[in-house]
């Protein structure tokens, strides 16, 4: 394994005691990340170990203890023994957002707060924080992430994840429609394909229910599948959404970055004290990331879009 910037030699330490832990006492290596990390962070774990996992336990944190890892490269480390870990207990990867959407997020973040940029971030189904954590250090700005989940043992690589990045947190380990979030200043989540025979769509549920805790003006941001506004219940779904808030603006993705269900950036907005109901809808075409000409085409027509909005008063 060729060490370029520091994100090999963390993801080494993480993935030699997992695969250890797994080989020796059977824990599944998803488990391993957790205590990998427990140990780098303080210097103990949940699991007892014998005297040959202890050694090599000290020995691997001697190997990056004291190095200068940037939080890039911790995160990527972590990202890559996740899609591992994921992939060996047969969990569909589509668990983990790709790294180029929670960028253009970022983005999205970037231009949908002209002003006074958000300082808490909210995901009601967290996962292992991989989205938030890539929001953040994309936007080069201090975010406090606010995050539950129904996972205990993602809820645990959550917090290990921000934890290692020295990020402030509050996660909490709930059923996401019963946990009442205190004021947020911005919403992001990545809802998971859900069977078009449930009686009640998921993502209208979480929605509404986590809108509100939005502050005036604030945006929810959510990867959505295409047929979103096809299910069933979307008429009562867009009534109740409009006691609180208003649709924003949607962002069709290439349908080659998935390999089953495409989805969309759907854009949310809270009502505010002074708002212009008739403003543009924001709705976008993406191309590929990787067409350039025309990638950049579409940010230079989405720039103008925004240059023209109406900022709202707060």
């Amino acid at each position: 394994m060729v060490e370029n910037d520091g994100m090999e030699r963390f993801y080494t330490y993480i993935d030699r005691l997992a695969s250890a832990l797994e080989k020796k006492d059977g824990i599944i290596y998803l488990e391993g990340i957790n205590e990998a990390l427990n140990y780098l962070l303080d210097d103990k774990t949940n699991h007892v170990l014998g005297s040959a996992l202890s050694a090599l336990f000290h020995t691997e944190k001697g190997h990056v203890v004291g190095r200068d890892f940037s939080k890039s490269d911790i995160r990527k480390a972590i990202q890559m023994a996740l899609l591992k870990g994921l992939k060996r207990a047969r969990i569909t990867n589509a668990q983990i957002t790709p790294d180029s959407i929670g960028m253009f997020i970022a983005y999205l973040l970037d231009k949908l707060y002209p002003g006074e940029k958000p300082t808490t971030m909210f995901d009601p189904l967290i996962g292992t924080a991989n989205l938030a954590t890539t929001i953040i250090i994309q936007s080069g700005r201090p975010m406090k992430v606010h995050g539950v989940d129904d996972d205990e043992m993602m809820l645990r690589l959550a917090r290990n994840m921000c934890d290692a990045l020295d990020m402030p947190h509050r996660l909490t380990f709930q059923d996401t429609l019963s946990y009442d979030s205190e004021p947020v200043d911005a919403i992001v989540t990545d809802f998971p394909p859900h069977k078009t025979s449930d009686a009640t769509y998921f993502p209208y549920g979480v929605i509404l229910h986590h809108v509100r805790a939005l502050t005036a003006g604030g945006f929810f941001i959510a990867l959505v599948e295409n047929d979103f506004f096809d299910r069933n219940g979307i008429d009562a779904f867009k009534a109740r959404l409009h006691e609180h808030a208003r649709l924003y603006g949607l962002v069709k993705l290439d349908e080659g970055m998935f390999t089953t269900h495409a989805k969309s950036i759907l854009i949310i907005r809270k009502h505010t004290k002074e708002q212009d109901d008739k403003e543009a809808f924001l709705l976008v075409d993406l191309p590929p990331f990787s067409d350039v000409a025309a990638f950049r085409d579409a940010l230079d027509k989405m720039n103008l879009w925004f240059s023209k909005r109406k900022v709202d008063v707060q």
